[in-house]
């Protein structure tokens, strides 16, 4: 009798099947979400899974596996030669594209956070290169910092009569990475940045103007500590999306040069040595760091809202 009438309050006719329990009006919110999360076991979940087992066995093709527990985590941290260098080329990334995104987006964002003619199709413009494939950009910029025929060298030797860079060799190759880098994405801080810009309230900033603070004062005080969060946001998505980082060195370097960083490592372990437990174990490590820095950034955020002191 209970069952009934809760059934019946559930809106679940008597009697019914499975599906119409699944399109009743209590659970049919959750039954939209069977396909994202059936996607999510089927290409997330069991991949992540598949290479945590695989992280604590030997496994190569062709080969019989074994379990060695941590063995592949000792040696890979042990690794002076090859992991500890592409972590440090990973972090230089990172903090350089980042570096050169906020200080290059937060510049164009007050710029472009004036009124002036054309704006609309400036902004648009600002948008093209987030619009092209990060293989193209990269194969592009690959052939115009080429030390011989590149434009920019042809440029920099024939109308400016500087000495040719070589933008792929030892010293400048990771440069070149963070400007090509730099150059595609910087336009999603651009018009992240530009939004909070447009929606910052206008009382605070016209007292400012009449109290006499100069624009830097007011930039520094006011406009900063009101983006902070935003600009949060951008370090957190950014930071994850570096960490992966791949297009960039298969067009350029092959990891040569200094910037092998981990994806490359992983990549060359995996699909050219095909050592499934070395590269599960340093994809493992490469997502730990990814979570701890994300974890990092996003308590910085919250303090940022007053969600947490």
């Amino acid at each position: 009798m209970v069952t009934n009438v809760a059934e019946a309050e559930a809106g679940i006719p008597k009697n019914k099947g499975f599906w119409d329990v699944l399109l009743s009006e209590k659970y049919f919110r959750w039954t939209l979400l069977i396909p994202l999360l059936v996607t999510l076991a089927v290409f997330m979940l069991y991949p992540m899974f598949f290479a945590i087992y695989y992280s604590f066995h030997t496994f190569a093709p062709g080969k019989p596996t074994f379990f060695v527990g941590l063995e592949n985590f000792r040696y890979v941290l042990h690794d002076t030669r090859v992991f500890w260098p592409a972590l440090f080329a990973m972090f230089k990334i990172l903090v350089g594209c980042l570096t050169v995104e906020l200080v290059l987006g937060m510049s164009v964002a007050l710029l472009l956070n004036r009124e002036f003619k054309g704006q609309n199709v400036v902004r648009g413009l600002c948008l093209l290169p987030l619009l092209i494939s990060p293989l193209v950009v990269s194969l592009v910029w690959n052939y115009l910092l080429q030390y011989d025929y590149g434009l920019v060298n042809q440029v920099l030797n024939g109308m400016i009569h500087l000495p040719k860079i070589n933008w792929w060799g030892k010293n400048m190759a990771i440069i070149s990475i963070i400007l090509l880098t730099s150059w595609q994405w910087t336009p999603f801080a651009i018009f992240v940045l530009l939004a909070g810009l447009r929606s910052l309230p206008r009382d605070a900033f016209e007292a400012a103007t009449v109290d006499g603070s100069t624009s830097w004062y007011t930039f520094r005080r006011l406009t900063l500590p009101m983006l902070s969060p935003l600009i949060l946001i951008i370090i957190m998505l950014r930071t994850m999306w570096l960490m992966r980082i791949f297009d960039p060195l298969y067009a350029t370097t092959r990891g040569g040069a200094g910037t092998e960083t981990l994806d490359w490592v992983i990549f060359r372990v995996v699909f050219m040595y095909f050592d499934l437990g070395q590269g599960s174990a340093l994809s493992i490590i490469s997502l730990f760091i990814t979570i701890i820095l994300s974890f990092i950034v996003f308590r910085l955020l919250m303090k940022s809202l007053g969600v947490i002191k």
